[in-house]
């Protein structure tokens, strides 16, 4: 279980850095809101991408305080 955990941690740390770098270079953050998947599931009357990222890297971080209180 402690396993399963250490990954999950990994990963939540390794996707908050991709978004963290998507905000910092703003042309990235539009080539990511131009894929044919954000065009498919992002709806038009949700903000854009790059002022949601923050949010995102919160809620990751309060999952990161989640994992480590339960190791």
């Amino acid at each position: 279980m402690t396993n399963v955990l250490v990954g999950l941690a990994v990963l939540d740390v390794a996707v908050m850095m991709l978004l963290i770098i998507a905000y910092r270079i703003p042309p990235l953050a539009h080539k990511l809101q131009a894929t044919a998947a954000m065009q498919r599931f992002w709806r038009a009357n949700w903000p854009t991408f790059r002022s949601v990222i923050p949010w995102l890297v919160l809620v990751g971080t309060f999952g990161l305080v989640g994992i480590g209180y339960l190791l």
